[in-house]
């Protein structure tokens, strides 16, 4: 942090600082704490603890600092020294290990408080209140368990799916539209058995070590697939997997792309020029992309997805855009902070006929204020247009 010169650049891009306006809720606010706090002057606190946990990470500051300052790695590196510093936190923890560890055992308990949060009075309280309040609809069941290779003949490529833990529990359709669009683009398509978190809300928690046993986990498995390509429905997998798996185990899944980046690279050949598309009716409705905050600051994506919409007939709009406030445990134990972003977006989307974005848990958090305009998937829409479906 010995860098930082304290410009305050970062703040014009901060989404904390922007919704509440404090110092200690900016980048360099946090550079200052972090600095005091790992020189001793500063002790574990709950306002220091906030300040620190309530970066939700988008790394938008890292992308403007003209010193190259990685406030986001400081963070982690704060969090990891604060992850026992209480015991709500370790509590928070606990439930977090054995969420992210246990998946499908997880998502079988976010089941039960689906149907059983109104009635027993533990599910009234923080955080479960939050993601009852997010109308949050699990499906019956999720992505298939088990390795799931699906087939073309003659095909041209083989490609491998991350589908992360929203897609794989929350929105298995995205998973399945991405599989059939790249079917329908004569690509076999390994979805791999083995697949666990990637380790990001971990990280976000200060759990290092725990992350990192994710990312073993997943590095061990996907080398393993013979693929050209591995393609992930959530950019913050995406970047987790190809950015900081590195940094945890001494090395990455290299391979790996956002969604939108590969597509984009198929528009002269695929289907996605087909000129009988359903979509092409709906080609005067206003559609605004939302870029999720990893996928702009981190893996450099913004006219792709575009692109690719305007390919399939959208009139695409610009809006001025920025983070939805979802930021993974931030959503849950900022909720006043987190809908406050959220209600800036609701204001900028405000003209759009459709919403769409390429992160599941952006769609999750745009849909949980905005009901009177469609929020969909990139992987959804493209899956229509090839399709023709007309939606």
């Amino acid at each position: 942090m010995t860098e930082c010169v304290r410009c305050g650049s970062c703040k014009a891009v901060c989404p904390t600082y922007a919704e509440d306006a404090s110092e200690g809720m900016s980048a360099r606010g946090r550079v200052v704490l972090m600095e005091k706090f790992r020189c001793g002057e500063l002790s574990p606190s709950k306002k220091l603890e906030d300040a620190l946990f309530s970066c939700v990470l988008c790394g938008a500051c890292n992308k403007l600092c003209p010193l190259g300052v990685s406030v986001t790695d400081a963070i982690y590196d704060a969090r990891v020294r604060l992850s026992e510093s209480n015991k709500k936190r370790r509590f928070l923890n606990f439930i977090a290990k054995v969420g992210f560890k246990r998946t499908s055992e997880a998502f079988k308990i976010l089941k039960f408080i689906e149907t059983m949060g109104e009635i027993l009075p533990i599910f009234k309280v923080k955080p479960f209140k939050t993601i009852r309040t997010m109308g949050l609809r699990f499906p019956d069941a999720a992505l298939k368990d088990g390795m799931s290779i699906f087939k073309v003949s003659r095909p041209k490529g083989r490609i491998a799916v991350f589908a992360g833990c929203a897609a794989n529990f929350i929105y298995p359709g995205t998973a399945t539209a991405l599989i059939e669009s790249l079917n329908a683009m004569n690509y076999e398509v390994v979805l791999p058995k083995g697949e666990v978190c990637c380790g990001a809300p971990l990280m976000g928690l200060g759990l290092k070590e725990d992350a990192a046993e994710m990312a073993d986990r997943n590095v061990k498995n996907f080398k393993k697939l013979n693929v050209e390509a591995v393609i992930g429905l959530c950019p913050t997998c995406v970047h987790f997997i190809k950015n900081e798996y590195k940094k945890l185990v001494g090395e990455s899944i290299d391979i790996a792309m956002e969604i939108s980046q590969f597509l984009s690279s198929e528009l002269v050949s695929s289907k996605l020029k087909a000129p009988q598309t359903g979509l092409r009716k709906n080609s005067k409705l206003r559609v605004v992309y939302h870029d999720p905050c990893h996928s702009l600051y981190n893996l450099n994506i913004r006219p792709e997805p575009r692109e690719i919409l305007r390919s399939i007939g959208f009139n695409v709009v610009d809006s001025s855009g920025g983070c939805c406030g979802f930021g993974g445990a931030f959503r849950l134990l900022y909720q006043g902070l987190s809908e406050g972003i959220l209600e800036q977006r609701i204001e900028d989307y405000k003209n759009a006929d459709v919403i769409v974005t390429s992160c599941p848990n952006c769609v999750l958090q745009l849909r949980s204020k905005i009901k009177d305009k469609p929020v969909r998937h990139i992987a959804e829409v493209i899956r229509e247009a090839m399709k023709g479906d007309r939606r």
